[in-house]
């Protein structure tokens, strides 16, 4: 199951559009174990930072990535539940030894998090402000709807909710020995709480979910999930920050790591969708006719890539937040 039914499920699961199909999933079929990590797609991207890829793009496995230090390791995200969090935390130790460990994560999703409880107690636990205050808050909520609607429900029932050993606002360093990695908050993006990680010296930015690699940017706007916090807005001032650094190796939430020029690609297409949009909404428009209109020509410019299926949510959120009055 690839991870663009993500969005038709969501989309039905919600009735969030009419552009989806329901998805049916067998009531007993769990597909935890398919959603486990492989270290055997770990591969150093730039000196002392290694990727457990996603590189077979497989729906809920995300890119995990390990950076050590002379002093210490940083992990960022565990992946889905407890199963592939043990498996990234026996790959830090293998990297790392005995040294320091700390842990972050990109967001709050369940695929990204959802495992940290392993590193309670064994990694100081990082987050931005913002990050730890909408785990709490919707964190049960995305566990009953993984748990019930996605088939993952053996790797959701015994998760639990760790809060972070420390907090950030907007920015924090963590000096890994010869190494230093910084961490961004940017206000609300694809969540209220994305965090950007970027080892400044060697030109690597970790996004998350801000960006995958030859996709269509994922909007979530999910009224019935208490989730419309999505800013495509401030989505776009944050890759105009990002671009100012002139990174040289970009690591998505999922997907082939990726440039700048995949940096590039997705603000372009994000100008012009939320010009289009704009421009019809202003000639009286509605939301249906400018999805069925826009759909076709945002799919024809970038026709090779992922996650069709959230077009017309993208194309919604940028209605809802640009055209309604």
């Amino acid at each position: 199951m690839k991870k663009i039914k993500l969005a038709a499920l969501f989309l039905a699961t919600s009735m969030a559009s009419t552009f989806a199909a329901p998805i049916a999933f067998a009531a007993n079929s769990d597909i935890s174990k398919e959603k486990i990590v492989s270290l055997a797609n770990i591969t150093e991207v730039s000196p002392g930072v290694h990727v457990i890829e996603d590189r077979q793009h497989i729906f809920l496995v995300p890119n995990v990535t390990i950076i050590t230090g002379k002093d210490a390791v940083l992990i960022v995200d565990t992946g889905l539940g407890t199963a592939s969090a043990e498996l990234v935390l026996q790959e830090a130790r293998r990297l790392a030894g005995n040294k320091k460990m700390y842990l972050t994560v990109t967001h709050f999703h369940p695929e990204h998090g959802f495992g940290a409880q392993v590193f309670k107690g064994q990694a100081t636990i990082i987050y931005n402000r913002a990050q730890r205050d909408e785990l709490l808050k919707k964190g049960p909520i995305f566990r009953t709807l993984f748990s019930e609607k996605l088939a993952v429900s053996e790797a959701m029932k015994d998760v639990n909710f760790v809060e972070p050993d420390i907090t950030y606002d907007n920015e924090a360093s963590i000096d890994l020995g010869g190494r230093v990695v910084k961490l961004h908050y940017y206000q609300a993006a694809h969540t209220l709480g994305d965090q950007v990680i970027s080892i400044p010296e060697q030109g690597v930015v970790i996004l998350g979910d801000l960006l995958e690699t030859n996709s269509f940017p994922i909007m979530p706007w999910f009224p019935d999930l208490q989730d419309t916090d999505v800013d495509p807005l401030n989505w776009r001032e944050i890759f105009r920050k990002v671009a100012a650094s002139n990174p040289k190796i970009v690591i998505p939430g999922h997907g082939n790591i990726g440039t700048r020029a995949d940096l590039d690609a997705s603000a372009q297409h994000m100008d012009f969708a939320r010009e289009e949009v704009i421009k019809l909404c202003t000639a009286g428009k509605l939301l249906p006719d400018i999805q069925k209109e826009l759909t076709p020509v945002l799919t024809a410019q970038h026709p090779d890539w992922d996650l069709k299926d959230w077009i017309g949510m993208e194309i919604q959120v940028y209605y809802e937040r640009l055209c309604r009055k």
